[in-house]
């Protein structure tokens, strides 16, 4: 009998206890729910209600100037008297500075932890700005202060204060999350009670819950660890709450980036697996509590595909928890959740062991039952990392590469060729939907990213101590060719995993591997190898500069990793194997005091470098606790901006009205994200520019809106939206960015391929449960 038959045969929904309680859930998500209406107060302030030690009131703008004076003059609307809850306070302003005034709410009356908002800074092209505030008890003497910053003018005009019903948003899906997590322990426990749950599974159960806590550490205080890439992820997911508020989807441009011009790193830059935290944004949480709930959805998927993987190449669930544990709770894992904050590297980190198991199904069970369905877990892995990291995708792909050549006899065998081309083909379906857009700019635009051959990497790598050190700690460096190792970044793979790996090398050393089945020994092998070779890519004896040299093509590709660690990436998960192996040979030898002594050492080394670190972190690293909405981001930063087209200046992006010439009116000017609409006059007997506060990507197009006639719109003087207005023009204008027909047509591709999948499934499914019975009765 199969789990949900057994769970069906529970009957639990005619248990009358059951049916009480679900009544009563029910009622309480009902309650949660009405309280998602009504939180619509509003609370205003005008100019009177100011205070100022230089009061100035200038009528052209209704409210308190403030010019020429020194920087700290302040302009406070204070005692103002809020119920506990979430607010979104809107300031009405003019200045002629962009960044140099800031507003922000400030109560020293009530725990700095109780009062969370970041403000916001003031632009010369707004007229006005918001930004959220969490108030977690009630106040009388909450303060907003407008803070002159010394230059150009400043006129404090309104100030608007809106509750929103983010706290009951938030309330509601917690009691959800309790309610289901109720459930599940109920039918849980009917389950034992029935058919008595083995020891060993508990066991198994209860340990992987271990390893997600302790992986899960630096998640447990009320901050961020500061990390280098962590402001630039924080801002993709702030982009995708952004661009679905706003009613774009898929994300294409994060509308909010580059101070409202928009960036199209979304195009270049897989975020399919960062849709949860956006989620969790729209429901009202701020960003460090986003942050440590995706995080940790991202550390329970992790363990959890790791577990299943290697429990089931290694066939035995018992190595499937110790694989478990020695690949979430690795050094590098560590390293790139927390101090790096690499995202994409950490979501690879996930789906590498897919790949693992699967080229390991398919060289190693081609000719058994159910080698057909190899092909799935490679294709989930290869989608994943394409939708999450190309890089890492790209080294997957290499050491892909290298694998079919060394088994090449095997890759032209029909089943196995099938499962590789079902892959290939697979993969690049339920891809198509961000392969497209990517390779339409990649083919037909130009950008910074498609100029960087000339950076080199091999003085980025690693030195040999890195792979052997043991005691890491959180430390800033990562440039090691002034300073060595002193204050170095936990870049390396564990000595407990270079401890695996030596004890395979003495299994072979004295051709003791008979017992493990010839699959299993090529695995450790051919895993054995891989970890080295990779690990050789990462340190500084690596002739990249060489390899550069020797071509555009080279040059580009090897620019392209910019840090050679990132090949441990692939060192990690192979070690892991390595490990299995070993697990897997002493198992089979049946010494119990030689394979406690394995696992107990593994363990041990493991605590002393990765709990080691983990504990380092907590202590010593500084962690980001105030950065609660977009103000404590800002939306400015793009790293290294690779996705602005060549040649443009992010220094000049600042928010303005259209930029019209001579004899060109434009009124009624409405800013909107991704595009804008304006009344528009040309009287020029010749056809005019007007350039829009939008930086141009292909898909922008401007329309006449009462004819619907398209406008030539193009990028203008520094990359920026530009609109060519017939002679004799009059009207309204509508710029907007629209996805081209066939982005659409790769997105309609992509679901019906998941959509295919799926039905397939279930009907496979449906299939064997009908043929279970007659199998039975024959």
């Amino acid at each position: 009998m199969s789990f949900w038959a057994r769970i069906r045969s529970l009957h639990i929904a005619e248990n009358k206890y059951f049916r009480i309680l679900l009544l009563a859930e029910l009622l309480f998500l009902f309650a949660a729910a009405l309280g998602l209406f009504g939180k619509d107060a509003v609370y205003e302030y005008g100019a009177e209600s100011m205070i100022s030690s230089t009061r100035v009131w200038v009528e052209s703008y209704e409210g308190i100037y403030l010019e020429g004076q020194e920087n700290g003059e302040t302009v406070e609307i204070q005692n103002i008297s809020l119920p506990k809850g979430t607010y979104r306070v809107q300031l009405k302003y003019a200045t002629d500075t962009n960044m140099v005034n800031s507003c922000s709410v400030i109560d020293s009356s009530i725990p700095a932890k109780n009062l969370r908002t970041n403000g916001t800074g003031l632009f010369a092209g707004l007229t006005q700005t918001d930004f959220d505030m969490w108030l977690l008890q009630d106040s009388a003497h909450l303060t907003v202060q407008v803070q002159y910053g010394g230059e150009g003018m400043l006129a404090v005009q309104g100030l608007t204060i809106y509750q929103t019903n983010a706290w009951n948003r938030i309330g509601l899906f917690v009691l959800f999350c309790f309610i289901t997590l109720f459930n599940v322990c109920w039918v849980y426990v009917c389950y034992d009670k029935a058919y008595r749950v083995p020891p060993e599974k508990k066991s198994r159960a209860f340990l992987l819950g271990v390893i997600v806590l302790f992986s899960s550490l630096p998640l447990m205080v009320d901050g961020m660890p500061g990390a280098g890439d962590l402001i630039y992820h924080l801002m993709r997911v702030e982009g995708i709450k952004d661009g679905l508020l706003s009613g774009q989807f898929p994300i294409r441009i994060s509308p909010n980036w580059i101070q409202g011009y928009g960036y199209a790193s979304p195009i270049f830059y897989g975020e399919t697996l960062l849709y949860p935290a956006a989620l969790f944004r729209l429901i009202g949480f701020s960003i460090v509590t986003s942050y440590r709930l995706y995080l940790l959805l991202v550390t329970v998927a992790t363990v959890l595909i790791a577990y299943f993987c290697f429990g089931k190449m290694f066939q035995n669930p018992n190595i499937g928890v110790f694989c478990s544990m020695l690949y979430s709770l690795s050094v590098y894992r560590i390293y790139k959740t927390y101090l790096c904050g690499s995202w994409g590297e950490t979501l690879g980190i996930m789906a590498l062991p897919l790949l693992v198991y699967g080229f390991y199904r398919v060289f190693s069970r081609e000719e058994e039952e159910g080698c057909q369905k190899s092909w799935i877990p490679l294709t989930v892995g290869f989608t994943l990392l394409i939708q999450s990291h190309l890089l890492t995708g790209e080294m997957a792909g290499f050491f892909t590469i290298l694998l079919c050549i060394l088994f090449w006899k095997r890759v032209f065998r029909k089943k196995t060729f099938l499962v590789l081309a079902k892959t290939v083909v697979y993969s690049a379906l339920l891809s198509a939907w961000f392969l497209v857009p990517f390779m339409d700019y990649m083919l037909t635009g130009d950008f910074v990213i498609q100029h960087v051959s000339e950076r080199t990497i091999q003085d980025r790598g690693l030195y040999l101590a890195h792979l052997l050190f043991t005691f890491f700690r959180g430390g800033s460096t990562v440039y090691f060719a002034d300073s060595g190792m002193a204050d170095t970044q936990p870049m390396g793979v564990g000595i407990s995993l270079i401890a695996a790996l030596l004890v395979f090398g003495l299994l072979l050393l004295n051709k003791r591997g008979n017992v493990l089945s010839d699959k299993e020994l090529a695995l450790g092998k051919v895993a054995a190898g891989f970890s080295l070779l990779a690990m050789l890519f990462s340190l500084r004896l690596f002739p990249w500069d060489d390899i550069q040299k020797l071509g555009s093509i080279p040059a580009v590709l090897v620019s392209s990793i910019q840090f050679p660690n990132r090949f441990l990436t692939v060192a990690n998960v192979c070690l892991v194997t390595v490990a299995g192996v070993v697990a897997k040979w002493q198992l089979l030898n049946k010494r119990r005091i030689q394979l406690s002594l394995y696992i107990g050492g593994m363990v041990f080394l493991l605590g002393i470098s990765s709990i080691f670190l983990l504990n380092d972190i907590l202590s010593r690293v500084d962690v980001f606790r105030a950065c609660n909405s977009e103000g404590g981001l800002g939306t400015g930063y793009i790293a290294g901006a690779e996705y602005l087209p060549y040649g443009a200046d992010a220094s000049r992006y600042w928010y303005h009205e259209p930029e019209c010439p001579e004899n060109v009116t434009c009124l009624e000017y409405q800013r909107k994200e991704l595009g804008a609409e304006a009344w528009l006059s040309n009287e020029q007997e010749e056809p005019a520019q007007v350039t829009f506060s939008l930086l141009y990507y292909k898909g922008y197009h401007a329309y006449a809106a009462e004819t619907r006639e398209e406008l030539p719109c193009y990028a203008g003087d520094n990359f920026q939206v530009t609109v060519e207005l017939p002679a004799g023009f009059e009207g309204e204008v509508t710029v907007s960015f629209e996805s081209p027909w066939y982005w659409r047509l790769g997105e309609i591709i992509s679901l019906i391929t998941l959509l295919s999948m799926g039905i397939s499934g279930l009907y496979d499914k449906k299939k064997k449960r009908e043929e279970v019975p007659q199998c039975l009765e024959g």
